[in-house]
């Protein structure tokens, strides 16, 4: 009886003392929304990068002079490989080959950047992927017309493209490219295929590229770059073999003794799943910091505005405590509200957070969840500030003088 009749204080305090209560409840809301928001991002992003980004060929694994994202994990590491591993060349491709008994697939690969063009019209900052012959198989790379380069067309430097969605779609709107001849840069190619529209990852869109002979894309671009070899497992189930099988081949290729650090990196979908965790981690552990502030700073206030409401209901507290009601019947009482006051400020946070998710969610690419553990921990906390923070002003109601509290004006 004793928490309804405290809730129903509560609630008439929320509908006579609106600014005030806003005010009270503030610290609440901005703590609760700013978590639940960010957790709603944060978890919506982590099953996009497992679902769709980590998702893309699971399966395959790049060799890579360098791991890149060891510039954001670890710079001194990433500076340290770059000045001490080789260069990779065609020539490891070619011995991988037949070293890796767990993959179906090993191929060469080369990124760059180029404008490419025809006639009048022309795309810039397009993705040039030089690639060996295996590349269909090994990327997401299904055909929307025409056909992919051949083993010969690699080995003879053939000046051959196929072009990704957004390119062909831009330079040939409604008209046939298989024949065309085109410029990436400054040298002409003939397009021979064109790449099915492969949509877009977090709004950015995977159809800016042109896939041209990995041996052409030397010839242009200069030999004495470093390649990546990409490596397709057999199955899912055997990629950590291949993983394996890949390391120990390398390591014998470049001479490393069994104590010396592995002079090349090994990429897979984990590694980007794993500095995904690290950032998100690191976010939601500063946000944790920045929400307790104003959680503390909300429960101050709402200490403050439960201590106004013990003075303006001295009398109130007086006549109870003449009529016979005990310490306990109005500690509880105000710690009832208190909660009470708390508990609406953490769910308003909660519908406002998730408001404030959905709404970036449509005007972004980023992507949101519902978390019920978060709504869970949401109402908890701020349980909890209530109890903790409507504590003192309890007490104080409790241990006023019924006689003083009468005369109180």
């Amino acid at each position: 009886m004793l928490i309804f009749q405290g809730m129903n204080i509560a609630l008439r305090a929320l509908r006579e003392n609106k600014l005030r209560t806003f005010l009270t409840l503030l610290g609440n809301i901005v703590g609760t929304m700013s978590v639940i928001a960010v957790v709603s991002l944060i978890g919506g992003i982590d099953d996009y990068v497992k679902e769709e980004i980590a998702g893309q060929g699971s399966n395959v694994f790049d060799i890579e002079r360098i791991n890149f994202f060891e510039a954001i994990t670890d710079l001194d590491a990433f500076l340290e490989a770059f000045a001490r591993n080789p260069r990779i060349r065609l020539s490891d491709v070619d011995y991988l080959r037949d070293k890796i008994p767990s993959a179906s697939y090993v191929g060469a690969a080369a990124r760059g950047e180029d404008q490419v063009s025809f006639r009048d019209e022309w795309v810039d900052r397009i993705a040039i992927k030089g690639r060996s012959e295996e590349y269909p198989m090994i990327d997401d790379a299904p055909l929307f017309m025409g056909r992919h380069f051949s083993r010969l067309e690699d080995q003879k430097s053939t000046n051959v493209a196929v072009l990704g969605w957004d390119v062909y779609t831009r330079l040939f709107p409604g008209r046939d490219p298989l024949g065309a001849r085109i410029k990436i840069g400054r040298k002409h190619f003939t397009v021979i295929g064109a790449v099915e529209d492969l949509g877009t990852v977090l709004g950015e869109s995977r159809n800016r590229f042109v896939y041209i002979p990995i041996n052409t894309y030397l010839k242009i671009y200069g030999s004495r770059i470093s390649i990546d070899i990409k490596v397709k497992a057999a199955d899912i189930a055997l990629l950590q073999q291949a993983v394996d099988e890949a390391t120990m081949a390398m390591r014998i290729r470049h001479g490393l003794r069994p104590m010396e650090e592995n002079d090349f990196a090994i990429v897979t979908s984990e590694n980007l799943i794993s500095l995904w965790k690290k950032i998100s981690t690191s976010i939601f552990n500063a946000l944790i910091f920045i929400v307790s502030i104003a959680l503390v700073v909300g429960g101050v206030v709402l200490m403050n505005v439960m201590l106004v409401s013990v003075t303006e209901r001295t009398k109130e507290i007086g006549l109870r405590k003449a009529l016979g009601a005990r310490k306990s019947n109005i500690i509880w009482q105000f710690i009832v509200e208190a909660v009470t006051l708390s508990l609406i400020g953490g769910v308003m946070g909660i519908l406002v957070g998730f408001t404030i998710a959905a709404i970036i969610s449509i005007i972004s690419p980023l992507p949101y969840v519902i978390a019920p553990w978060s709504i869970a921990a949401g109402l908890i906390v701020t349980f909890f500030i209530g109890l903790v923070f409507g504590t003192y002003p309890a007490s104080k109601a409790a241990n006023l003088d019924p006689v003083v509290a009468l005369h109180y004006d």
